[in-house]
């Protein structure tokens, strides 16, 4: 009787595993999708880029097409492979595996990108080098654990012998996020006291920061909650799997959301134009031959005329007020290159 009961709990927890790692790897090639979208719109809009972040983005986007595919192979292995067969459940598929370092890798090189822009916002080395030695741990963690996971025999017994590791290198990833989002935050807000002119963009920048940084770093941390209090439902697996996708789609929304800054940079400047470089508002009058004073007004009332408004804002119509000067030509025998300043 000891041995039938056993029996079903080891079988349900085997199956346990299948249900978080379906939701998880749909949910992450959604995010995928999401992720190839904004590779493309960046390479199509910011063809003046550096050769450096360039080579960034499609590093992440190829690594995480390689987590793709072992995604789908998990699935695959997980839910046609071995149904009927929940004894293959025992270990994490080679494709799993696989996934976990490259979402690893992925996080790395985001992490260590936002600690050198830590750097070119501050230039203090402290903050930068102390959270690239922090994501080093992480991805060092992350990379042993992969290899140990490989030769693995008992996903139960090696997850319970490996809990410390895994949630040191979780950990490790929200520290060093929170730490590169509050020194960005930081020094932006130095900024802004310095620069009063520049502070509606700065006040954007930092929601932004705020904005991405911080779900990497409320992930990280929900991941690690939920391996410590849960971890014989395998949700924080299913929650693992989508990590990478949502790091490299902030990292991409950053670096696209640079049109929007151009946007409203560009509106500034129109609005913000001095009138003395924008030129005169020209309104030019044909005349014919010598008329009296009367025909002259008729003329004036019936004949062609021709505004031609050249750079700069046209005339304000509120009352007693005037955006720009304004220059009537007036051509005609009787009139000789005559201008008339209003």
């Amino acid at each position: 009787m000891i041995n039938l009961e056993r029996s079903a709990n080891d079988f349900g927890a085997q199956l346990a595993i299948i249900g978080p790692t379906q939701v998880g790897g749909l949910l992450s090639a959604a995010l995928f999708g999401c992720l190839a979208c904004q590779c493309y719109l960046y390479f199509a809009r910011f063809t003046s880029d550096g050769f450096a972040l360039k080579t960034i983005v499609s590093a992440i986007t190829l690594i995480q097409l390689g987590q793709f595919v072992c995604i789908m192979l998990t699935l695959w292995t997980m839910t046609v492979s071995t149904y009927g067969d929940p004894s293959q459940l025992n270990v994490f598929p080679l494709a799993a595996d696989v996934a976990l370092f490259f979402s690893s890798f992925t996080v790395f090189i985001v992490q260590s990108f936002y600690a050198f822009r830590l750097w070119k916002l501050t230039r203090s080395i402290f903050l930068p080098i102390l959270c690239e030695m922090i994501s080093v741990v992480a991805h060092t963690s992350m990379v042993i654990l992969s290899a140990r996971a490989i030769s693995m025999t008992d996903l139960t017994t090696f997850i319970n012998s490996q809990i410390v590791l895994i949630a040191l290198s979780w950990i490790a990833r929200a520290v060093c996020d929170l730490i590169t989002t509050v020194g960005v935050a930081w020094s932006l807000k130095k900024k802004r006291v310095s620069d009063f002119n520049m502070g509606t963009m700065i006040d954007r920048l930092i929601y932004w920061t705020l904005e991405t940084a911080l779900v990497t770093s409320v992930i990280s941390i929900t991941m690690t909650l939920l391996f410590i209090l849960q971890k014989q439902n395998f949700v924080w697996f299913g929650v693992s799997l989508m990590w990478s996708n949502v790091v490299g789609n902030s990292l991409l929304a950053s670096l696209n959301r640079r049109l929007l800054l151009q946007e409203t940079r560009r509106a500034s400047r129109s609005d913000t134009q001095p009138l003395s470089s924008g030129g005169l508002n020209t309104m030019c009058f044909r005349a014919g031959p010598r008329q009296s004073y009367e025909d002259s007004l008729e003329n004036f009332e019936n004949r062609d005329v021709e505004v031609l408004q050249e750079t700069g804002r046209s005339i304000d119509m509120e009352p007693k007020r005037v955006s720009k000067h304004a220059v009537v030509h007036i051509y005609g025998p009787e009139f000789q290159n005559h201008e008339t300043h209003c």
